[in-house]
Parts: structure tokens; C-alpha cells; sequence
């Protein structure tokens, strides 16, 4: 079975909503996925990549990243769906991701989430500052940033678009 990574399109939007209602249930949160609206319209202007595949889930994966009004690019999002984790699909996304980063990238973590700061900082992201009550009064960020494709740092090589079997 082949697979690779591509922008997504416009007709995507469903798949996508879809593994974002079922991509966080393991994290025990309240967690209010983003709207079928918002992925239509991010599909068409943002840069949203997604692992596809034949089947099951013929979307493992997928980023979302777009610019900010400080010229810095924001990943908001990088999911895999429940059944295809553990296959470096989330690796190979975000290697692909930075790599189509012409300006520093942005992120949010959880403080507390150790793994996934170590993570992000294996793809040379760092901690710009710490933000208390980010999203609500217990939900505690770090704004962690990269310096984008001219400072591209990845655990693992490859080229975007490459086809994996």
C-alpha cells in the first residue's frame, strides 16, 4: 500500500472534520473540534497536508498551518487518526510541514506534556515564553517556535510528496 503526502483540496474538508472529532478523545479533555465550515474554507486558503492512503482511512493524517499578522507561520494542527498511529505519519507530516516554511513556524504545547516538548524540540523548536490560561484558566501554553525551512531540523530525512509503501 502506497502512501504520501499532499496539499490537501477543497473536497478533503469532510475527511478532515471527521479525524478531528476522533483524533483527541485520548487526551481525557473537553475538547471542541474545529467545524466542517472552518476546514472547507482552510482546505482552499491554508496549508493543510495530508497523509493519504488507499484504505482504511484513506486520510492517516493531517497539518494545518497558516500564516500570522506578524509574518511568522502558526501550526495549529498536527493529527493522525487513532488506527494508523505509530507509523511515523506525524514525523513524516511535520518534516513536510517546516519544510514548506519560508518563515519562522509557531506552535502551543501543553507545559506539562514533557513528550511532546522534547518532540517538537527534536524538530528544533524552542520555547519563546510561557503563557498561563492560555486557552482557559487551566490550560497552561508554551509558545514554542522553529525558524522554518532556512533552519529546518528534523529527526528524520526524506522529501515531501515521497511515496512510502
Amino acid at each position: 500500500m502506497l502512501h504520501h503526502i499532499e496539499q490537501a483540496v477543497p473536497t478533503d474538508f469532510l475527511e478532515i472534520a471527521a479525524l478531528d472529532r476522533v483524533a483527541w478523545v485520548h487526551t481525557g479533555e473537553t475538547f471542541i473540534p474545529d467545524g466542517e465550515h472552518a476546514w472547507r474554507v482552510w482546505c482552499e486558503y491554508a496549508t493543510v497536508l495530508v497523509f493519504r492512503s488507499v484504505a482504511p482511512n484513506p486520510i492517516g493524517g493531517t497539518l494545518l498551518m497558516f500564516p500570522t499578522v506578524d509574518g511568522e507561520e502558526f501550526l495549529h494542527k498536527i493529527m493522525v487518526h487513532p488506527d494508523q498511529r505509530g507509523r511515523g505519519i506525524g514525523t513524516d507530516l511535520m518534516r513536510s510541514g517546516l519544510a514548506r516554511a519560508n518563515a519562522p513556524v509557531l506552535l502551543t504545547v501543553d507545559p506539562e506534556n514533557a513528550a511532546a516538548v522534547k518532540l517538537y524540540e527534536n524538530f528544533g523548536f524552542t520555547v519563546r515564553r510561557r503563557v498561563d490560561g492560555y486557552y482557559r484558566g487551566h490550560e497552561d501554553r508554551y509558545i514554542m517556535v522553529n525558524p522554518g525551512s532556512s533552519g529546518l531540523s528534523a529527526p528524520c530525512g526524506g522529501d515531501e510528496g515521497e511515496e512510502r509503501s
